[in-house]
């Protein structure tokens, strides 16, 4: 029986309304176990603090630090992986990695949370991350392919199923979403993510609830990411 993570990224305030949204979707068709990727400080300007009372009605489900701000200088103009991101890549093009762990931390220890999780915006993140991870606590990370457990150097081969949000990436998104969540069911671990701006987009919508009605006529286990990493038969680092 395969085990399901769905996952809503950028979690904070001026998103909430659209989060709220895909999270009622999500629990509508049974989904009860969602992870919440959250913001510390989204582009400076947000703080935790503004949504203490969402993150106290979620914190029986899964949250996850999601970067500090969500927010880096862009790649060069023709860089390939503008495809992914556009000035989102904090934990790949920051230099100051180990102080944007920390201040994340501290502002989610003061309002009681204690995070096992990092994602990194856009899965992007510096080789050295892995290492200002594990000192700074931190349980499991992921990237596009992998579910990564930091404590015992293994990895969950799951690659991530998502929507694009620009251009052809957009389009092209829309169009696989289902036929790569059919793939996916042959594979032990399965993951969704979700993003505010999806909440936005009837067709993503549309083809969400589609695939939402195939996993609730099914035979899932839904999970958050923690225990996907301390899964057995995982592949040694």
């Amino acid at each position: 029986m395969p085990m399901l993570n769905i996952s809503i990224h950028d979690v904070t305030k001026s998103k909430l309304r659209d989060i709220k949204l895909l999270s009622y979707i999500l629990k509508d068709f049974g989904i009860h176990r969602i992870s919440y990727l959250v913001i510390p400080f989204y582009h400076e300007r947000e703080h935790l603090e503004d949504i203490i009372d969402f993150i106290e009605s979620v914190k029986d489900d899964e949250i996850i630090m999601h970067g500090y701000t969500h927010k880096s200088k862009p790649f060069a103009k023709y860089d390939y992986k503008n495809i992914f991101t556009n000035y989102e890549a904090e934990f790949l093009l920051s230099e100051d990695l180990k102080d944007r762990l920390r201040f994340g931390l501290e502002a989610f220890n003061k309002i009681g949370i204690y995070p096992k999780g990092f994602i990194a915006p856009a899965w992007l993140m510096k080789t050295e991350a892995f290492g200002l991870l594990k000192e700074k606590g931190f349980s499991f990370t992921t990237d596009r392919r992998y579910v990564y457990n930091l404590k015992s150097n293994n990895k969950v081969f799951s690659p991530v199923i998502s929507f694009g949000s620009r251009g052809f990436v957009r389009f092209l998104s829309i169009k696989a979403f289902k036929h790569q969540f059919m793939i996916s069911k042959t594979l032990k671990f399965i993951r969704i993510a979700l993003h505010p701006t999806d909440a936005k987009d009837f067709r993503k919508i549309k083809i969400l609830t589609s695939v939402l009605k195939e996993i609730r006529s099914k035979d899932f286990i839904i999970s958050d990411l923690y225990h996907i990493s301390k899964a057995k038969n995982l592949i040694k680092n």
